[in-house]
């Protein structure tokens, strides 16, 4: 299994980690006003628009979950995101669907 670095995460924000994918975003942790806050600080800061300005409802349009990160051959790594929190390398995840 695989952590992300520092690096590869998209930022971080109150601590809080944030990947950024091509339909939606994760913070990662399961706090539902942390993921709220560094979601919407990363929108802020990356695109100019808050949660509020794109007519995101947490309870709609968030969901917490668990997620693995695999190594891959060529040095990257992919998401698992089968929920299986008895994993040991499932990180806590909240899901920001776009």
């Amino acid at each position: 299994m695989y952590t992300p670095t520092r690096d590869e995460l998209t930022e971080v924000f109150d601590g809080v980690g944030v990947l950024d994918f091509e339909d939606h975003a994760a913070a990662l942790t399961h706090d539902r006003g942390k993921a709220i806050a560094a979601l919407d600080a990363f929108r802020r800061f990356s695109c100019g628009e808050t949660l509020a300005d794109l007519g995101i409802d947490p309870d709609r349009d968030m969901a917490a979950g668990w997620a693995r990160f695999e190594d891959r051959t060529d040095g990257r790594w992919t998401v698992d995101s089968g929920d299986q929190p008895d994993h040991p390398d499932a990180f806590p995840v909240t899901w920001l669907y776009l």
